[in-house]
């Protein structure tokens, strides 16, 4: 592919001449805000030698200066003494110096750098990169519709990149009892279920546990079976088991993004034979929509279990330890340690280095700290400076699994594959397995719930995991959390597994790459409840979106045809998509407030409805009170999320990739900030959720018009409590306002914020495709402008923007075929600037008033005191490369006969 020519916005505004050369200011902004510091390299050293490859040991003053210059580019160094032992991170990063709105993220880069002593690391052995080390085109952010950017990308990123957003959804994990989590998550009551021990049971768990203790790491042949078996020999005996464990490593799981090898899993019984269980399928693949629940080993002596996160961690470290039958023997006999070291060390599990994003490149940095001590850490990795630092390869590869929160981290990927690329699911149960010790994690839409641990050493304990096993092995569909309106053959089928061999490898999937487990057969079916508590049947025939991620609303849209009537029903003939996502419960529904526009749009204003979507039905299936959430619910109150699945069939509507022409995309650009600006004066309504996914297109009689799509996260304007929840922001990040990132801010979501998001989608398109259908690869980099944004965290994207919108000499660095948008941008961006200078002065003049007891100075905060307003905005976006565009209501054909171009 040829390297696209890159276009200087300050040329094209002065001269109106197209220039091929690249913009120096790009490197520039990359470099301030972007992923890697410069850091003086220190050759990797041979075991037991203190020099270099080339014989020579770097300096003090040439490691300080390499210290140094990493210090001002943002990395932070904590020595030992600083470190809060109540594992809370120091504050590390400057308030924006023009708003307080940006809490600590005015640095993009700040890292931090843990010594430790001495002390062993528990250690995955190393993968190889076919492995699941890797994954192809990194998803895009948390409850992000803008895979696109992403998908469509054919480099080979890290899983640690891909699970980098649930470190959020981590830090608020609450952990339960194993009476609590079993009666909550499995709708088990451990106390009244009669389930009793046999003797084969018994001599199950007596040979796993000699199998673990004769086991010199993970992948010793006979421990996953061995579990396997385990599992397996827990039966209800009444009546035949609904689903089967199986061993799944060392062979990849198909269907998502990233290449990922769980070590066990469990299907529904008639997917594969009972007595080939102690390996992968041998007639085909497994897909993450054939699974389950899945199982994850370890052999660390329990380390990766004890380490306890999120909200109530520590609260049941010693929880399996308070039983009179557990002995100071029995607990040595588990964990090789005396308890009162065990003890210790569940409560010092390395300080939350696991926390913090890999940003930069440290190799070379650590060498500094060998006055303090000969080993120390670095983002929970031993380095000792007499034998030498970890390469950036092995560094990168490492992380992910080095510590708990890795082993966390690892299989919260796992579940979020199943939730994102699996069956349409409510949620997956999953249990983290290290020698002896055992947790369970329930994983759904709201929140994730661990289990205390369990030691299957002891006898009682032994009893509790049957019972959890015995029990998920009897729950319907339903129970496992496959929502009970759709006909998924493949689920118990062999011969999908075919289907999921034949899968794209992940970089080549056209779309989802789940989509081939998908459309297997016929394609799966949905009933979708109608009028009347009839029923309409529809088929799926492709997915076409899938969000990414555990927490939010998990968005699946797929093309359907009708099923159910032969052609005789009001939605035959048309192209519809199914729409089927998990809300809060009070959510406002898309539907009313498309009800209330169309109410509206009458007259003057019916030209509207063709920049609207087109939804033909909508309906809500709530859970069930004997549901897992229902009964969270019942126990965390408010501090559990309720949702619902919310449907709708609506009419299927093309992508920005389908047009053909730069004008024609800024003419969809323009029609959605009209009807972007007629919602938010007429009914009211505050769209907040502006991304390249949500700007499709319709035709009609010939012309194309711009639809603004997914109202889901809307909200009427005089209801702003109805916002975020405390675990996510509404928006999609990579488009989100720059403000939004900070940690603190609280709302509320105005205009311009939807505004702003609007040049985000115009910037990341006209830099990162050379046509609106093929990305420009860069030549310096072979990368891809900008997309970083579709795999960084908040920290990172509210550098990157107010480094955009702050930077007096910002340029934007558009493709030839895109050239005419540099003029938009850089007049936007302009407006943007000059507002927040504007915000600043009067923060200013507030504190001066305040000091001198006069009254408050006034301030359009919606608007930034007029400097960016839908008027500005719509002077701008009037016209494209010196050709009128269409205005499409008289309204604003009227204003602008009284605006001034800017």
């Amino acid at each position: 592919m040829s390297a696209p020519k890159r276009f200087s916005a300050r040329i094209k505004a002065k001269h109106g001449a197209q220039s091929t050369s690249g913009d120096a200011n790009v490197a520039t902004t990359q470099s301030e805000g972007g992923s890697e510091v410069s850091i003086t390299p220190i050759p990797e050293r041979e075991e037991g030698s203190s020099k270099g490859s080339d014989g020579a040991v770097p300096s003090k003053d040439q490691l300080r200066t390499s210290l140094d210059a990493a210090l001002r580019d943002g990395l932070h160094i904590a020595p030992r003494s600083s470190i809060n032992t109540d594992n809370e991170l120091p504050p590390h990063s400057p308030s924006h110096p023009l708003s307080n709105d940006l809490h600590n993220v005015g640095n993009a880069k700040s890292e931090w750098v843990f010594p430790f002593r001495d002390r062993e690391v528990p250690r995955t052995p190393r993968q190889t990169a076919s492995d699941s080390a890797l994954l192809h085109n990194t998803p895009s952010a948390n409850h992000s519709q803008s895979y696109d950017g992403a998908l469509s990308s054919r480099e080979r990123h890290k899983v640690e990149e891909a699970n980098k957003y649930l470190r959020n959804d981590l830090h608020d994990v609450r952990i339960l009892s194993a009476k609590e989590w079993a009666l909550n998550g499995l709708n088990l009551d451990l106390d009244q279920d009669k389930y009793r021990l046999t003797a084969p049971v018994k001599s199950k768990f007596d040979n796993y546990c000699q199998v673990v203790d004769k086991a010199k790491n993970e992948r010793d042949k006979d421990l996953y079976p061995a579990f396997v078996d385990l599992l397996n020999s827990i039966s209800n005996g009444e009546e035949e088991d609904n689903i089967i464990f199986y061993k799944q490593d060392p062979v990849p799981v198909r269907g998502s993004h990233v290449m990922q090898v769980p070590d066990m899993g469990a299907v529904f019984q008639e997917l594969i034979d009972k007595e080939k269980t102690s390996n992968p399928p041998s007639d085909g693949k497994i897909a993450w929509g054939h699974l389950c629940t899945i199982v994850e080993g370890k052999l660390e002596k329990g380390k990766m279990v004890l380490a306890e996160f999120g909200r109530d961690k520590n609260k049941h470290k010693v929880h399996y330890n308070k039983r009179q039958n557990r002995g100071k023997d029995a607990e040595e006999k588990v964990t090789g340690r005396s308890s009162a070291t065990r003890r210790k060390n569940v409560s010092q599990v390395e300080p939350e280095a696991h926390l913090l994003p890999v940003t930069f490149n440290l190799v070379g940095l650590a060498q500094t700290f060998t006055d303090a001590c000969d080993t120390y850490w670095v983002i929970g990795i031993k380095v000792n400076h007499k034998t030498g630092l970890l390469g950036p390869d092995r560094l990168q590869a490492a992380v992910p699994r080095l510590d708990p929160f890795g082993a966390r981290m690892q299989v919260a990927g796992y579940a979020r594959d199943v939730l994102s690329h699996g069956i349409i699911i409510s949620h997956v149960i999953v249990f983290l397995v290290d020698s002896k010790l055992v947790r369970g994690i329930f994983y759904d839409r709201s929140g994730i719930f661990e289990s205390a641990v369990l030691n299957l050493a002891i006898k009682s304990d032994q009893l509790i995991f049957a019972k959890m096993i015995k029990q998920m092995r009897a729950l319907p569909p339903e129970g496992l959390g496959i929502v009970p309106n759709l006909d998924a053959t493949f689920m118990k089928d062999r011969k999908s597994l075919r289907s999921a061999e034949e899968m794209p490898q992940y970089a080549a999937a056209d779309g989802p790459p789940s989509n081939e487990i998908f459309e297997w057969s016929e394609g799966s079916l949905f009933d979708i409840p109608y009028k009347n508590k009839t029923i309409r049947t529809v088929r799926v025939k492709r997915v076409l979106f899938r969000s990414n991620g555990i927490i939010g609303r998990g968005t699946i849209v797929m093309r359907v045809v009708c099923n159910h009537c032969n052609g005789k029903c009001d939605w035959c003939g048309k192209k519809l998509i199914l729409k089927l996502r998990f809300p809060a419960k009070t959510r406002v529904s898309e539907q009313t407030f498309m009800d209330r526009c169309r109410e509206l749009a009458q007259g003057d204003h019916a030209w509207v409805l063709n920049h609207l979507p087109h939804i033909y039905w909508t309906f809500d299936i709530q859970y069930s009170k004997s549901t897992p959430q229902a009964k969270f619910k019942e126990k965390f109150k408010d501090d559990y999320e309720m949702r619902v699945m919310r449907g709708s069939i609506q009419e299927e509507l093309r992508p920005l990739s389908s047009l053909t022409t730069a004008t024609g995309c800024a003419q969809v650009f323009y029609d959605v900030v009209q009807c972007h600006h007629w919602a938010w004066k007429y009914p009211q309504i505050l769209h907040r959720d502006i991304s390249q996914g949500n700007i499709l297109v319709r035709e009609k009689n010939g012309e194309i018009y711009g639809v603004l799509n997914d109202w889901d996260l809307a909200i009427w304007l005089n209801d702003q409590r109805d916002g975020p929840t405390s675990k996510f922001r509404t928006g999609t990040k990579p488009y989100m306002a720059h403000e939004q990132h900070g940690i603190k801010w609280q709302g509320p979501h105005r205009f311009r914020h939807d505004l702003e998001s609007v040049l985000y989608v115009i910037l990341l398109l006209v830099s990162l495709y050379s046509s609106p259908k093929v990305k420009a690869v860069e030549p310096d980099t072979g990368g891809f402008m900008y997309e970083e944004w579709h795999k960084q965290d908040d920290t990172f994207l509210a550098g990157q923007k107010a480094n955009i919108l702050l930077r007096a000499n910002w340029e934007p660095s558009v493709t030839t075929f895109f050239c005419g948008f540099a003029l938009w941008l850089t007049t936007l961006r302009r407006a943007l600037r000059r507002g927040f200078a504007r915000l600043a002065d009067h923060k200013e003049a507030m504190e001066e008033a305040l000091e001198r007891d006069q009254e408050m100075p006034s301030f359009d905060y919606d608007t930034l005191d007029n400097y960016f307003s839908y008027e500005k905005v719509v002077s701008v976006m009037h016209r494209y490369d010196d050709e009128e565009l269409k205005t499409r209501g008289s309204e604003w054909r009227k204003t602008l006969l009284g605006l001034p171009d800017l």
